[in-house]
């Protein structure tokens, strides 16, 4: 098990053409299937280095209080 320590936040993402956020991720944790839906965290890839939090000009990607993954 490991800790989710992220989470984009669907209220607050606007689903943008051009996600700096994913595009900021080295390991491409944040994905998006559909270009008209919010991207999604993919957390099995994320190691928790915190750069795409900044990059959001929505402040959609979010320090989630931690629980467990399995």
């Amino acid at each position: 098990m490991r800790e989710i320590r992220f989470q984009i936040e669907p209220g607050y993402c606007r689903a943008c053409r051009r996600c700096l956020s994913a595009e900021v991720c080295k390991v491409r944790a944040i994905m998006r299937i559909d270009p008209d839906e919010p991207p999604f965290l993919d957390i099995e890839r994320c190691y928790d280095c915190r750069l795409c939090i900044p990059v959001c000009p929505f402040g959609a990607i979010q320090i989630t209080k931690n629980f467990l993954y399995r």
